[in-house]
């Protein structure tokens, strides 16, 4: 590789790490008053806060990386300007068209970086978040406080199913009640206290069932009934951590995707939110190739300050249009794709026009 781009690189990583390290601070603290704030009706430790805060920066870490890259990008284009070390290279003719593989490299390893933090870290902060903050409020939270209340499904074989909860802690489903349709009637209720898995194997606990489709209708008890071989809404439902969508790992969202259409429920916010995971960390890649070009300016009133200022603008833009694509797709105005993939191909096709007229003009 060309001496210059590795260099470049270098230089890279060393702003990269100080930018980040302060945002990660400022992060760190913004976290610690967010906590403190949520145990000030129980007694902590100082471990305590510094735990649960170092875990909560962590699992938001991913969205503040593209102003981290915005910010690293604009300050090594501007240092490599003002040492002349640019336009040194520029005059032993190199061009801003090859310069831009080093930027786009880099934008690659931590787009990589960016998915292996939301399948890997950001699950394992949560569950030590979520275990500490357990642990300090367990004098305050029961084991049964999370899970999902009062959720409905539609299986295929028309039968409409009511979930009372699941309980994320206990792994355990409570108080479902199953209608079942023949002829579009409701023909039989089930309602089952408690399902539960026992190895491979799931089973209902007090079963009753009313016939409502015969006169007079008919009732019935089951004390315990194997549903193994009905159960994979089940499995689905009990591998999630969290109720809160946005806090679910790609994998997670992927399996709530699936439920959703397997039991003809509305998919879309799920299929939101999985593709904002892939089109965050594809951003960073595309916000490289576009700040990349806009830094470079060896015109004669050049200004540093006016420079940066433009940049970092740019650099907000790109950010806010992204997040109005979201809210677009949330309110249902866009298709999830077009929400989340749609501003980083418009905007990946300005980045290409800039770097093109920028390296004709050498």
């Amino acid at each position: 590789m060309n001496k210059f781009y590795l260099y470049t690189i270098k230089s890279f990583i060393k702003y990269l790490f100080i930018v980040a390290l302060l945002i990660f601070m400022l992060l760190c603290l913004s976290a610690v008053y967010s906590t403190t704030f949520s145990l000030s009706e129980v007694s902590y430790t100082l471990h305590d806060v510094l735990v649960i805060s170092a875990a909560s920066a962590l699992i938001d870490i991913n969205k503040v990386i593209p102003i981290i890259v915005a910010v690293t990008v604009m300050i090594t284009i501007l240092m490599l300007m003002r040492s002349n070390e640019l336009l040194g290279y520029m005059t032993i003719g190199g061009s801003v068209g090859m310069l831009v593989i080093p930027f786009f490299l880099i934008g690659v390893c931590i787009s990589i970086l960016m998915i292996f933090i939301e399948y890997k870290i950001v699950p394992e902060s949560r569950i030590i978040k979520d275990f500490e903050m357990s642990r300090v409020k367990s004098g305050v939270l029961s084991n049964r406080a999370s899970g999902f209340y009062n959720t409905w499904f539609i299986n295929q074989n028309n039968v409409i199913t009511n979930v009372g909860l699941v309980s994320i802690s206990e792994k355990e489903v409570y108080n479902v009640v199953e209608y079942i349709i023949s002829n579009d009637k409701i023909t039989q209720i089930q309602n089952i206290e408690r399902i539960y898995k026992n190895g491979n194997e799931w089973f209902a606990d007090n079963i009753t069932i009313r016939n409502v489709g015969v006169n007079p209708p008919q009732y019935s008890k089951i004390a315990l009934k194997n549903i193994t071989a009905d159960a994979g809404i089940w499995d689905k439902l009990i591998t999630l951590s969290t109720t809160n969508i946005k806090a679910l790992n790609p994998k997670e969202l992927y399996i709530m995707v699936k439920l959703s259409k397997e039991k003809g429920l509305n998919s879309t916010i799920y299929v939101m939110n999985l593709y904002y995971k892939f089109a965050s960390a594809i951003s960073v890649i595309v916000l490289v190739l576009l700040l990349f070009p806009i830094s470079i300016n060896f015109s004669r009133n050049y200004s540093i300050i006016k420079n940066a200022a433009i940049t970092f603008g740019v650099a907000m833009i790109f950010i806010l249009s992204q997040n109005i694509g979201k809210a677009m797709g949330d309110a249902g105005v866009l298709s999830p794709f077009n929400a989340t993939f749609g501003p980083l191909i418009l905007f990946f096709i300005v980045s290409i026009i800039i770097i093109y007229n920028r390296s004709r003009a050498r």
